[in-house]
């Protein structure tokens, strides 16, 4: 038979809150009926129009101190359909031949199955009677796979958050294919940035010279030297590579475009570059030798999106929220191990906000499959899942200090 929160999870990832048209007013009405249904109060705050924010409050006997937040996102990237062999919004429950269900759905790691938990574990401790000593909060936002600045950016800024008093964040982690948990507590900062060279054109059998290839090439070989030195010294990681590879600095040229037929000295060429600084670099360095590099070689910069300042949650051992937090993941059979996390989340807005955020998902031993085809989840990890968010939460609400 199928418990029950299966079939709730798999309600919730039916609702297509894909972009680039999210539908994230009907996962709104679903997440207002869980939580009437739990029995805790709700709210609905909207900073950006048409992007709904939806909070759940799970009421504390002492208001007066710091909350706990639980964060999600509701949004989920696109899909190739093409390539899935299951409707990648249909959550089919698929039986495996060693017994185990499989529940296939976009959103069903990044990060829906998180959410879920958050309301099954609500659920649970909301039926059992217990009243926890501090506020609990779960936040669903919209916009974090497209940078979170209509989402989680604009929630911070409001009343609503402020009055929330949080005290501690407990984020997105990421499923893992082992025993080793990774656990972000601080992120690489994102920059996206666009360089534009324009020279000489002409024949192109000629020897034209100051052409905007010239101008461009000095640009793509210094950050492809830094992406080499980045790849050398992760591969020396060897098989732990996933666990550092946020100490390193990434580069990737995105986007390359000039020319407009193969007789003719292209005019201009654009390379578009997507990079991820690490928090052991600082960041408004790397930008100024971006604006070097570019002067140097009369090429024009602008940056398309970057962050400016990067926050990360470093707590002694002895904080009595990361001492709880870890005394947990001990108790559940996690192996958590900080990390830098590679990507960037919406927790770094909870950082910059003045609030610790540290990352986790507890289910392991499991192929990670987020953005890719046929994402799906093991029943029974989920499952599992649940219990260690009941017991997280019961914990860190019941911190006295």
């Amino acid at each position: 038979m199928e418990p029950e929160s299966v079939k709730r999870f798999r309600e919730y990832l039916r609702i297509k809150t894909v972009h680039p048209k999210p539908e994230y007013w009907e996962c709104a009405d679903f997440l207002v009926a869980q939580a009437k249904e739990i029995g805790v109060e709700h709210q609905i705050i909207e900073p950006v129009k048409g992007k709904p924010i939806v909070v759940l409050k799970l009421a504390g006997s002492d208001p007066s101190l710091k909350s706990i937040l639980l964060n999600s996102h509701t949004d989920v990237v696109p899909v190739y359909e093409e390539k899935w062999n299951y409707p990648p919004f249909g959550a089919e429950r698929v039986l495996m031949d060693n017994g185990e269900y499989h529940i296939y759905a976009r959103g069903a790691q990044d990060m829906k199955v998180t959410g879920s938990c958050y309301l099954e574990a609500l659920r649970e401790i909301k039926a059992s009677g217990k009243q926890l000593l501090r506020n609990v909060y779960a936040m669903f936002v919209p916009d974090e796979e497209i940078g979170g600045e209509d989402g989680m950016g604009a929630f911070v800024k409001t009343q609503e958050f402020k009055d929330m008093n949080g005290g501690f964040d407990i984020d997105e982690g990421r499923v893992s294919p082992n025993t080793v948990t990774s656990s972000p507590n601080r992120e690489r900062t994102l920059c996206w940035v666009k360089f534009t060279a324009r020279g000489n054109t002409g024949h192109g059998s000629q020897f034209i010279e100051a052409t905007a290839i010239e101008k461009m090439l000095p640009v793509i070989y210094k950050l492809m030297e830094i992406r080499d030195e980045s790849v050398a010294g992760l591969s020396k990681f060897g098989e732990a590579k996933a666990l550092h590879q946020g100490h390193f600095t990434s580069v990737n040229l995105t986007q390359f475009e000039g020319g407009k037929q193969a007789n003719v000295v292209p005019a201009e060429y654009i390379a578009t570059f997507d990079i991820r600084i690490t928090p052991d670099v600082d960041c408004h360095e790397f930008y100024t030798m971006l604006e070097n590099l570019a002067k140097e070689n009369d090429v024009e910069l602008e940056y398309i999106k970057r962050g400016l300042i990067n926050v990360s949650t470093d707590l002694p051992d002895t904080n009595p929220f990361l001492s709880t937090f870890n005394n947990v993941c001990k108790r559940q059979g996690v192996n958590r191990v900080p990390v830098i996390m590679a990507g960037i989340t919406d927790a770094r807005y909870i950082r910059e906000a003045g609030i610790p955020a540290i990352g986790i998902n507890p289910i392991i031993n499991h192929r990670y499959l987020a953005h890719d085809h046929d994402e799906y989840i093991m029943e029974s990890r989920y499952l599992s899942a649940i219990k260690f968010y009941v017991d997280m939460i019961e914990s860190m609400a019941n911190v006295s200090s």
